[in-house]
């Protein structure tokens, strides 16, 4: 019985690799950090610059550009890029070694449960369901936690920290950026919350697709012998059919994303733009702060779509742990220490009013009768394709 969350219970399994974890996060919000010093700090350069050549312009004595500042304002925000490239490289290689040696876990701990499972198990669930959760589930898993989690992190933290740096450069230019991010976020929202069914479904359909392949490749020969290639043909058309259906809405609806929050970001763009503009004019905003102000409207609308887009990767990465767990907590087979042993029979074996199943409510053999003579071999033979 589950008592824990697929994505709470994952933790189980990547705490053995907490070290890396902690590492990876702590390098990637080194590198967010910096990422968001770069527009203050260009524009550091840019303001003194700008300065300088109006002071150059207008003729006041002893102007000059002041290379001295300027130039430790590029060393500074130079060092920051090195930072933040050393930042962003090393994050992912700590959490992509803590990722995979966990999926090596997983894949390991799944294995061993087939073995001490029943063989009712196997005759619920198609070959291509089974072999879809040890590859594609599992590389979904992993491809959530690798990219996914790393990306929140940047994309929350992003988005604290702009907030932060645009509340301190400008009060009032603030106010429409953060106005625009509930705009952006409920968007994005709404359109993630229509495509996500589709999205859904089409994962189901290429799951059947998947086992029709399987089977009809592994039973060619019967389905040859039998002359049901068209038939089959025909029934493979039709899962076809649906999926293209299916892909073609849910590709569509999260197609109209990227425009609607764009058509958001520049409009934010243009409002701060002018009001900008106009406060740079009135002298209340320098020219540095002010393209710093810019950068940071870019770097806010990124973040709050990445969120959007990576809670549908989780709900995916959440279904897919769910069909992995459903193999981790099958019930097993009493253990080969536990089952009685008989005492070694000799004479007849007799099989009176048997009844066999692997599956309930799918009876195998009913009401089987048989009398087997010392010396004599019996086999029970099932119809083609029984096993």
């Amino acid at each position: 019985m589950k008592t824990q969350s697929s994505l709470a219970r994952l933790w189980s399994y990547l705490k053995a690799y907490r070290f890396s974890v902690f590492f990876a996060v702590f390098l990637k919000v080194l590198s967010v950090v910096m990422s968001v010093l770069e527009p203050f700090v260009l524009g550091l350069a840019i303001t003194e610059l700008t300065k300088n050549l109006l002071d150059m312009a207008n003729g006041l004595a002893g102007a000059h550009i002041n290379t001295g500042y300027i130039g430790t304002v590029l060393i500074i925000y130079l060092f920051r890029g090195l930072l933040y490239e050393l930042g962003s490289y090393y994050s992912n290689y700590f959490m992509t070694n803590a990722v995979q040696s966990m999926t090596q876990d997983l894949r390991n701990e799944m294995t061993e449960k087939l073995n001490r499972i029943p063989v009712s198990f196997f005759d619920k669930h198609q070959f291509g369901d089974l072999l879809g959760r040890f590859t594609s589930d599992v590389e979904t898993v992993s491809n959530a936690l690798q990219q996914s989690f790393l990306q929140i992190v940047n994309a929350v933290l992003t988005i604290v920290l702009v907030m932060g740096m645009v509340l301190y450069l400008n009060f009032q230019l603030a106010i429409v950026v953060i106005l625009s991010i509930p705009v952006t976020y409920f968007g994005a929202r709404s359109i993630l919350k229509r495509s996500q069914p589709y999205f859904k479904e089409q994962a189901a359909i290429l799951g059947r697709m998947n086992g029709y392949v399987q089977e009809n490749l592994t039973g060619f020969n019967v389905l040859k012998l039998y002359g049901r290639e068209e038939t089959s043909h025909k029934e493979f058309s039709k899962i076809t059919d649906n999926l293209q259906r299916v892909g073609f809405k849910a590709s569509f609806i999260s197609g109209l994303m990227m425009p609607a929050l764009h058509a958001v970001s520049d409009l934010t763009y243009l409002i701060v733009a002018v009001l900008g503009g106009l406060q740079v004019i009135a002298g209340r905003l320098t020219v540095g702060n002010m393209q710093a102000f810019v950068q940071y409207v870019w770097q806010v609308s990124q973040p709050i779509q990445n969120i959007t887009q990576l809670a549908g990767q989780m709900q995916s990465a959440k279904s897919s742990l769910d069909r992995i767990f459903d193999i981790l907590d099958e019930t097993e087979e009493v253990k080969g220490e536990e089952l009685e042993i008989l005492e070694p029979l000799t004479g007849q074996v007799t099989f009176q009013h048997v009844d066999f199943q692997y599956v309930e409510n799918k009876p195998l053999i009913r009401d089987f009768n048989l009398e087997v003579q010392p010396g004599e071999m019996v086999a029970i033979v099932g119809p083609t394709g029984a096993g």
